[in-house]
């Protein structure tokens, strides 16, 4: 009969094996790394006027919303106001998770591109200027 030569070779596996362990390592350490230099801390975001602050957890949950008492007067447009915060607060996190996963793939993916495409411009800004608000 023929011979069989298409088994893999155990060595050859062992070492593909080996390599994609080390990769894993690498990620993990640089994503511990992004994590620790990006603060995986809380976001947040505020209205125009800085009567309303949403703060959202590391996770991207609400943690904490603050309404000055002078806001209190706008009781009409409150709820929209307060919505568009957490909109604005969700972008926020959104940014900066999709900014740590860009700093993990390197090139090889580009993830602000896909960000960019399912958020609006105007969103997009502000989102970047409550990241560059935490010094």
């Amino acid at each position: 009969g023929a011979a069989v030569t298409d088994r893999p070779d155990p060595q050859a596996m062992m070492a593909r094996v080996e390599q994609m362990q080390r990769e894993a390592e690498e990620t993990i350490r640089k994503y511990e790394e992004l994590r620790a230099e990006m603060g995986a801390d809380a976001v947040e975001a505020y209205s125009e006027d800085g009567l309303v602050r949403v703060r959202l957890d590391a996770d991207g949950k609400v943690s904490e919303i603050h309404i000055d008492e002078s806001a209190m007067r706008q009781r009409q447009s409150l709820g929209r106001i307060i919505h568009a915060v957490i909109e604005e607060a969700v972008a926020t996190h959104a940014m900066k998770m999709a900014d740590m996963a860009q700093a993990l793939v390197g090139d090889k993916i580009d993830v602000m591109a896909m960000i960019n495409e399912h958020m609006p411009p105007d969103m997009r800004d502000r989102a970047r200027d409550n990241l560059g608000r935490r010094d």
